[in-house]
């Protein structure tokens, strides 16, 4: 049954008899004895601050009660909604909400959350509401009403649409708490259902800019890009490069100018051709060669021209323009002053994201991307705390690596963070060079740049799953040096290469990596059933005869399926190999900054500090933002930092983790 809370009976003289009023009294005894409630809202927008809530639904599969908004606050359910398990479909829109009226659920189960732990990795499984509906109870569920209710308010259509999101969410827990439980998941559902409460807090609360310093910031980046131009413009006419050149005098122009637009890469990389510079790169989608002007292919080239170097500075400060220039400011909040940007929590890999585009806002959002936010203090200095307030910015020494060496176990790895040895990176160079050993680390770091600066790239790429290939290109030297430094890599740390060895193994076995044993975070391989089919094909007696007979005639079978196959399957291959040396880092690492979050939102919240006292500004990988009154900002600091390092002990309890708060008045560290 379909009931409608109201306060204004008279507005709605045309319900029909599937609808009947209920109290607000009446819907809290219904639940007063359940533990779990199924919640949903309508809004007429997604901005918690200037948007209004049309309606706030509460329900299961026998009964949904649909809240008149507008004559019934949804603070008179606080209680309510503060002491169930709240099941809700995409929990961190409605959170927010609920937010704004100082209602912070405790327990949530959201069932979009627990889709994504179910197929993270499979990008094409969607996990929207009428999906699950129809996937877990064999209903379907029409969506056509949703663009009305703005216009039509809470008509008839309106509050059976509204109550219908609160019916099945139970059934489908139901359902997906099974598979949760078959695939071990539950513990790495739980984290997530937990931290959703984080995530729409940062949301919430946004980032506060200092508007006339990042005005500041964009006119000098401008000017950077202005000056770029010139000089590029001025090169190709100096050295009379005609067809690069408009040589027709226009009536009240007598200059010759240049006639390359140098944002099109289709027009620089003629030019750069001749020029003697290398613009080939494969294509990460068809494996194809390509020409490009990216500034990773032209970084290891400064040295071939002139012209490099200053292209490269161009296609910098061009960026800062169109990423981080005046599109930031127009994201500044017209009632907060804040930037209030968006994350997704749970990629491939475990890690979160940031930004993105809301095309159901009009005109359309493009939401900033603050973890790309570059490091440097122009742009930094730019974010900064409100007024008798300051910002505490924590960060994890060297999380990543860390995590690393609790995972492979390699006993010098090991060594180097139990006795201290200071600097990572020349301690590599000391293991990978014979004549750097035995050579202090200080002196390392100070006379041996170059090593140091290879063991450092060698480090990053093998531990992403790059190959010697891969550290020749980054560094720009040739296969055969890149080869070296790998096989030194491997010689000397054989615990990696054993750990590596393993995980390879098992997520060619299993068809998904798993992120590590404590919360069971799997993420699996979407493709994983085609590379089966290929590997079983190959591995057929007789696959390698056929193969090499055909080769050698170099028939339309081997052109047309032989060597397709062979590409496809070892292609496949090395795609699951990378990700599973790459995905158990970066995920167990973003596990540990989620927890760390927990466990921070959750002494915030019991110590009733949450709103007015304490804002959680951003979160990214490694590093949390705080913003909180100045008088309690070292209390708050050393309780961020003891929050992020007891989120470390289960997962890295060999080596620890350890947090570095700063207390700054603005995004630095």
């Amino acid at each position: 049954m379909i009931y409608l809370v109201t306060n204004q009976k008279n507005l709605f003289s045309y319900i029909t008899e599937d609808i009947a009023f209920a109290s607000c009294q009446e819907l809290k005894d219904y639940f007063k004895d359940k533990d779990e409630v199924e919640f949903d809202t309508e809004t007429n927008g997604f901005d918690p601050w200037v948007c209004k809530l049309i309606s706030a639904q509460f329900g299961d599969s026998e009964n949904q009660f649909v809240v008149d908004s507008a004559s019934v606050d949804v603070r008179e359910f606080k209680e309510l909604l503060e002491s169930k398990l709240i099941l809700m479909q995409n929990a961190k829109f409605d959170l927010k909400f609920l937010y704004h009226k100082r209602i912070i659920p405790t327990r949530i189960y959201d069932t979009f959350l627990a889709e994504s732990v179910l197929n993270m990795g499979r990008r094409t499984v969607k996990k929207s509401l009428d999906v699950l509906v129809n996937r877990y109870c064999k209903v379907i569920m029409s969506k056509e009403v949703r663009g009305l209710i703005h216009k039509e308010g809470l008509s008839v259509q309106v509050i059976r649409y509204a109550a219908g999101d609160v019916k099945y969410l139970g059934r489908i827990k139901e359902l997906q708490m099974i598979k949760l439980k078959e695939l071990d998941l539950v513990p790495s559902l739980a984290l997530d259902n937990k931290f959703v409460r984080v995530l729409a807090y940062v949301e919430y609360c946004g980032f506060k800019l200092n508007k006339e310093r990042w005005t500041k910031k964009v006119e000098e980046d401008k000017n950077v890009v202005f000056e770029c131009e010139e000089r590029l413009n001025k090169w190709v006419i100096e050295n009379n490069e005609y067809k690069y050149m408009n040589t027709q005098l226009e009536l009240f122009n007598d200059k010759i100018s240049c006639n390359i637009n140098w944002n099109s890469e289709k027009q620089v990389i003629p030019l750069f051709k001749e020029l003697g510079v290398n613009t080939e790169i494969k294509d990460k989608d068809t494996g194809k060669m390509k020409n490009s002007v990216d500034a990773r292919v032209l970084q290891t080239q400064v040295d071939k021209h002139e012209m490099v170097p200053l292209y490269v500075e161009y296609k910098k400060a061009s960026k800062l323009v169109s990423a981080f220039g005046e599109n930031v400011l127009n994201q500044i909040h017209v009632i907060t002053s804040r930037i209030h940007t968006t994350y997704r929590q749970i990629l491939d890999t475990g890690r979160m994201s940031c930004g993105g585009k809301n095309s159901k806002t009009t005109p359309p959002t493009d939401y900033i991307n603050l973890q790309q936010i570059p490091r440097d203090a122009r742009h930094r200095e730019c974010f900064i705390a409100e007024k008798d307030c300051t910002l505490i910015v924590a960060d994890y020494a060297g999380q990543e690596s860390v995590v690393f060496a609790n995972k492979c176990k390699d006993n010098d790895i090991l060594k180097f963070y139990q006795e201290g040895l200071g600097d990572m990176h020349s301690f590599v160079a000391s293991k990978i060079y014979p004549e750097l050993e035995g050579l202090e680390l200080d002196r390392i770091k100070k006379e041996f740049k170059r090593e140091r600066q290879n063991a450092k790239a060698a480090g990053f790429a093998i531990q992403y799953g790059g190959v010697g290939a891969t550290i020749a290109n980054n560094l720009g030297l040739p296969i055969e040096e890149g080869d070296k430094i790998y096989d030194s890599y491997f010689k000397a740390f054989p615990g990696v290469k054993s750990y590596f060895v393993t995980c390879k193994a098992d997520a060619l076995r299993r068809g998904y990596i798993l992120l590590n044993t404590i919360s069971n975070r799997k993420s699996f391989i979407e493709f994983f059933d085609d590379y089966v089919k290929l590997r079983d094909e190959i591995n057929n007696n007789g696959f390698w005869d056929e193969y090499n007979s055909h080769k050698r005639g170099n028939t339309s079978q081997f052109i047309l399926h032989y060597k397709p196959t062979v590409r496809e399957y070892f292609k496949k291959k090395g795609m699951i190999e990378r990700k599973s040396l790459n995905y158990p880092v970066q995920g167990t690492a973003a596990e540990i900054t989620k927890f760390a979050g927990v466990l921070f939102f959750n002494y915030l919240e019991k110590n009733n500090l949450l709103f007015k006292y304490v804002r959680i500004c951003n979160i990214i990988h490694d590093e949390i933002v705080v913003e909180c009154k100045k008088d309690i900002a070292e209390k708050m600091a050393a309780k961020l930092k003891e929050c992020m390092e007891k989120a470390g002990e289960p997962f890295c309890p060999t080596i620890p983790l350890k947090a570095e708060p700063c207390i700054t008045e603005f995004w630095n560290h």
